[in-house]
């Protein structure tokens, strides 16, 4: 078992997890005019020198650090991607083509899987560990295993950032999804005070899962959507479970306790 601390969310129109809970089918509310991340914990110079994707990552690190009450500099923070930082590689690839078109060492440096780890890491002055990682439509499932493991090992707490921006052409083929980004800030359960949600992984059917609630169609289709299902769900206060691999009719789900106020 894990206990759920916080949760961070940014996606266009909804500038924290309380905004997307609060969220219609039909689109964001008034109260969520989000277009880009604040990412203030990145400096200025650094933060103009990123990405998207990176920015929403360190923007929801830092919510779902703050509203756990972790230390910055101490937490171990694992971030999952389906394709990473694969716009700015594309640009690299399409620079390689330009005769005598000299590559951009910043943005190499921008290119790789672990580029959010390495920027928040510094940022944030955190000396503890992290690891940047990809499982296709299961990263959801395999970073909160990860997560997991860590905790059941004594390496508490741990955050898990999800981040996905849309995919470029020719690679998207057609597909169209908004970006997003979902952080978790988890812990051994009783560790701290009872605000928490206990956590259960375990493998079963989607069917299982809680269907009453739907994405808007602009991110249905990210294969990092079910982290904003998770997200939502973790905003409830009542028990419920969530498919983490809805792709697949039997994949892992993830348990959510009833708050416990809720309980009393």
């Amino acid at each position: 078992m894990i206990e759920l601390r916080a949760v961070g969310v940014w996606t266009p129109g909804f500038a924290d997890a309380a905004a997307w809970a609060r969220r219609e089918v039909d689109g964001p509310g008034e109260q969520a005019a989000a277009k880009d991340p604040r990412a203030e914990l990145l400096p200025p110079m650094l933060r103009r020198r990123t990405s998207l994707l990176t920015r929403m990552a360190a923007e929801v690190a830092a919510q779902a650090i703050h509203g756990g009450g972790l230390d910055p500099a101490a937490v171990t923070v694992i971030y999952g991607s389906v394709y990473g930082e694969i716009r700015t590689t594309l640009e690299l690839l399409a620079a390689l083509l330009t005769p005598d078109t000299p590559l951009s060492p910043t943005k190499f440096h921008n290119s790789v899987h672990n580029t959010a780890a390495g920027y928040v890491s510094i940022a944030a002055h955190n000396h503890g560990g992290n690891a940047a990682i990809t499982a296709g439509r299961s990263t959801l499932a395999m970073g909160l295993l990860e997560c997991a493991g860590l905790i059941a090992s004594g390496d508490e707490p741990a955050v898990l950032v999800i981040a996905e921006e849309p995919l470029p052409e020719p690679l998207a083929a057609g597909r169209v999804y908004a970006p997003l980004a979902v952080a978790f800030a988890l812990c051994r359960p009783g560790s701290r005070d009872m605000s928490g949600r206990t956590c259960r992984l375990r493998q079963g059917s989607r069917d299982e899962a809680d269907a009453s609630r739907k994405l808007p169609p602009s991110l249905s289709d990210s294969p990092c959507a079910p982290a904003l299902l998770l997200a939502e769900a973790a905003q409830r206060a009542q028990a419920s479970v969530v498919a983490l691999e809805p792709h697949i009719q039997d994949g892992w789900l993830i348990e959510l306790d009833a708050r416990a106020e809720d309980r009393a």
